[in-house]
């Protein structure tokens, strides 16, 4: 019975090697748009894992930010922790994309959010998500 089951083992571990194949590079847009801030610094832990998987270099992300998902960036400017979680998926070569329509809702503009500019910000979010999709963009919403 041993030897079967190390039998057994040893040939799922081989199958599993043996389709393993490595990611082809990817184009990704993230819908983010919920208040829920825990939920975003999931989607936030999403994405840096999805780069640690891929490789910087093989993996291009664009998060759409729209709705009260915005009110992490506001927040960002007073919380240390975010700010660090924005910097470093930046760094990556993260391009955070901003609804300009949320931002009017809001009214406030680029600047009361942390780190984002004015080329960051687009009219409205959803069509940007339906354009980047267009382009070959996959869609995730974590």
């Amino acid at each position: 019975m041993n030897l079967a089951r190390l039998l057994l083992t040893l040939a799922l571990t081989l199958s599993t090697h043996l389709y393993a194949a490595p990611y082809e590079p990817q184009q990704v847009v993230y819908h983010i748009n919920y208040g829920d801030q825990g939920r975003i610094s999931e989607a936030m832990n999403n994405m840096a894992n999805h780069i640690q998987a891929l490789g910087e270099a093989n993996v291009d992300i664009k998060a759409v930010i729209h709705g009260k998902a915005i009110e992490y960036f506001i927040d960002a400017n007073s919380d240390q922790a975010k700010q660090i979680t924005l910097d470093s998926l930046r760094l990556s070569d993260v391009q955070f994309i901003i609804c300009g329509n949320t931002l009017d809702g809001y009214k406030i503009t680029h600047s009361d959010l942390y780190e984002v500019e004015e080329e960051d910000v687009v009219k409205a979010g959803l069509p940007e998500i339906v354009h980047l999709q267009q382009q070959g963009y996959i869609y995730v919403r974590p």
